[in-house]
């Protein structure tokens, strides 16, 4: 009986003392959950502030989206202006720029925003560009402009890019450049050659076109004058580029001579050196255009002179 007893004590003695390691080893694990669960809270607090943060920059920049759209008859505005006295200078400058277009706006004011006078530098500019286009639009979104739209005139076009090349007012950024010339409706082009000058005239579909063409014509062309009265324009045929090369190349046989280009037709007039020079000249053009081309030509040559009969002695 008692080492029966014994055992029973023993027993219990163990069990009291492993249910006490149980005991702190749960109050550990609780505490180590609780704080989990704190770093966790503190975590989702941070970034749903960051969120809110975030949308708050993003409402802001929202609420200064200003647009300006126009076509031939009128002209909408709409977005946000910083304050009652800036949308009465906005619209003075509306009324400045596009005095006989109707206006309709539905514009905002809201707080915030780029510094007034940075705002008001931005509109000034944006509407300056907007009066040099035909119909198009100008979009601001706080300092970052996008302009688009067709160009009312060669010369509207040229001031336009010059403009958004830069220098630009303080803070504002070109973030969309999609302007485009006029359209020119027949799309014309002549080159006319003299005995001293080629002059190049009409339209081009674009710069780097235009600078392809007065190479070209320095290449084919020993003339001390140069005249490029070329202007860009929207417009050109399909495969215009081709056509007018062959053009080119075609009155270059020419002593002097003229090609025009209305659309599709091309036609050359001239003077050739002799009878076989003109023929291969029309041959030439015939053949070298593309397809889509049709043309005339009209070319003369110079009579070949009798030989000179030396009086007999």
């Amino acid at each position: 009986m008692l080492v029966l007893g014994l055992v029973v004590t023993l027993f219990a003695g163990g069990a009291y003392a492993a249910h006490g390691a149980f005991c702190v080893d749960a109050a550990q694990l609780s505490a180590a959950a609780d704080n989990a669960r704190l770093v966790q809270r503190a975590a989702a607090d941070e970034n749903a502030q960051a969120q809110g943060k975030a949308r708050a920059e993003d409402k802001q920049r929202e609420a200064y989206e200003w647009f300006a759209g126009r076509s031939e008859s009128g002209l909408k505005l709409r977005g946000a202006v910083p304050s009652e006295e800036d949308r009465q200078t906005l619209l003075g400058m509306v009324k400045a720029h596009f005095p006989d277009l109707a206006v309709e706006e539905k514009l905002k004011v809201v707080e915030g925003g780029p510094p007034r006078e940075q705002w008001l530098g931005a509109m000034s500019f944006s509407l300056k560009q907007l009066s040099h286009l035909k119909h198009g639009a100008v979009r601001l979104s706080n300092a970052n402009l996008k302009v688009a739209g067709v160009a009312k005139s060669a010369e509207d076009y040229v001031e336009i890019k010059k403009a958004l090349a830069g220098p630009l007012p303080a803070g504002l950024t070109i973030r969309g450049d999609d302007v485009r010339p006029p359209i020119a409706d027949p799309f014309v082009f002549t080159a006319d050659l003299g005995a001293n000058a080629l002059s190049l005239a009409g339209s081009v579909p674009s710069e780097d076109a235009r600078k392809r063409l007065r190479d070209l014509s320095r290449e084919l062309f020993a003339r001390p004058g140069f005249d490029d009265r070329l202007q860009v324009a929207s417009g050109a045929p399909e495969n215009w580029g081709e056509a007018v090369m062959a053009a080119l190349r075609a009155l270059s046989r020419l002593e002097r001579g003229k090609i025009a280009m209305s659309g599709l037709a091309v036609s050359i007039e001239g003077v050739a050196p002799d009878q076989g020079t003109a023929i291969a000249v029309s041959y030439q053009l015939r053949r070298d255009l593309p397809k889509i081309f049709s043309t005339s030509e009209s070319i003369k040559w110079k009579e070949a002179r009798p030989p000179t009969a030396w009086p007999q002695t």
